[in-house]
């Protein structure tokens, strides 16, 4: 086994290798303004152990932290006691990470992407949402319903890289499109749009279609509309669907998009035995491209199921708003990270295999780089030879 001087995790940090970056960031956001001795790259490292060892307190954070005090100096943190980093969580600015968490794909990005940059020139993003249930008796700010308390991650992915553009928190009460509304700005021009049935909206159709952005979405089935005029039907008999042009005509639709023209994708799925309905707003896309675009919409909920089960934001280790958001943009930088690690091993990774592997092999001093690559390789150091016997051997007589 490829022994290493500093621990996995240290190897980990050091391979980001933004700490000015960070730096920066810190004097923008004024972070460490009295401080005390507790920094906030201490905090980020605190809290960057919390999500790769699955630490579900901020007692099980200080003494896993305490317990590898020497480790840590070579990233240059500091442990901390759990009132401490509890002060620091409450009290530090959350945009510090949000920010931090923004630099890591610019700098990555060549290392990172590549998924669709092949079948589609323009960028492709997913438009989703995920709830977090909280205990309203602990989270009072996160009213929900009458006895349930709830936030709601309103998410931008980057289709190309499986990571999130932008994250927007709100109270879980507040509606998707309300939520798609606030991050349109944050949508670049020129862009591709994927969307459920629970986007479908008018008004953020108009938008999305001013801003120059292209969407793909179902079709809704109660949805008032011009009769379906034949465009192209498919002659292939190994798969079936029918392209066609319509406009809305419902009192709604019509204040906000009587003068638009849509194109409807009827696509018929052999694996379900069902059509699909797919509407968009572009006069370029094909109907099978259409129809791959509204399946790929499925990075999103595996992003979702990943974080989730994968990292520590379904229970918080502080009760405040700023504290929340604070673990929530670690988990981000978390899978982040370790989404960049398995992309540059030569070993055919699971996410959920490596971060597993990391959780209980992080303090250990191992090559990270060796450990990637040969994860299966059994590298046993044979015992030393000794003329006594084993301490626990059977001895007759």
């Amino acid at each position: 086994m490829q022994r290493a001087t500093i621990s996995m995790f240290a190897q980990l940090v050091q391979s980001m290798g933004c700490k000015l970056e960070f730096q920066h960031l810190v004097n923008k956001h004024q972070s460490d303004k009295a401080s005390k001795g507790f920094s906030s790259w201490s905090q980020f490292i605190a809290m960057l152990f919390c999500q790769l060892t699955g630490a579900e307190s901020l007692r099980e954070i200080s003494d896993g932290l305490f317990s590898s005090l020497g480790k840590l100096n070579h990233i240059g943190a500091k442990a901390a006691c759990r009132s401490t980093l509890g002060y620091a969580n409450q009290n530090r600015p959350y945009k510090l990470y949000e920010d931090f968490y923004y630099v890591l794909p610019d700098k990555f990005r060549h290392e990172i992407q590549g998924r669709l940059s092949e079948r589609f020139t323009k960028p492709v993003y997913s438009l989703d949402s995920t709830t977090i249930s909280l205990c309203l008796r602990l989270f009072e700010w996160a009213h929900h319903r009458r006895r349930k308390g709830g936030i709601k991650l309103h998410t931008l992915l980057n289709n190309d890289l499986c990571l999130p553009e932008v994250i927007v928190e709100t109270p879980a009460k507040v509606s998707d499109i309300k939520g798609a509304k606030s991050i349109l700005e944050n949508i670049p021009k020129g862009s591709i749009v994927v969307m459920d049935r629970g986007y479908n909206d008018y008004s953020l159709f108009k938008r999305l279609s001013e801003k120059g952005v292209t969407f793909v979405t179902r079709l809704k089935d109660n949805a008032v509309h011009t009769p379906l005029r034949k465009g192209l039907i498919q002659e292939d008999p190994d798969k079936k669907w029918g392209l066609y042009k319509m406009s809305f005509t419902g009192t709604q639709a019509r204040k906000h998009c009587e003068d638009m023209r849509f194109r409807v994708v009827q696509w018929y799925d052999e694996k379900t035995d069902r059509w699909f309905e797919f509407l968009t707003n572009s006069k370029e896309l094909t109907a099978p491209e259409v129809a791959d675009l509204y399946k790929d919409r499925w990075q999103i909920e595996l992003f979702f199921k990943r974080i989730k089960q994968n990292l520590v934001i379904k229970s918080f280790v502080g009760t405040t708003e700023n504290a929340v958001m604070t673990q929530i943009w670690t988990a981000a930088i978390a899978i982040l990270l370790l989404e960049l690690l398995r992309r540059r091993s030569k070993y055919n990774w699971t996410f959920c295999r490596l971060a597993r592997y990391f959780k209980l092999n992080l303090m250990t001093c191992k090559s990270l780089e060796h450990r990637l690559n040969k994860p299966d390789i059994k590298e046993w150091e044979s015992p030393p030879e000794s003329s006594q016997g084993c301490l626990f051997s059977w001895r007759g007589g």
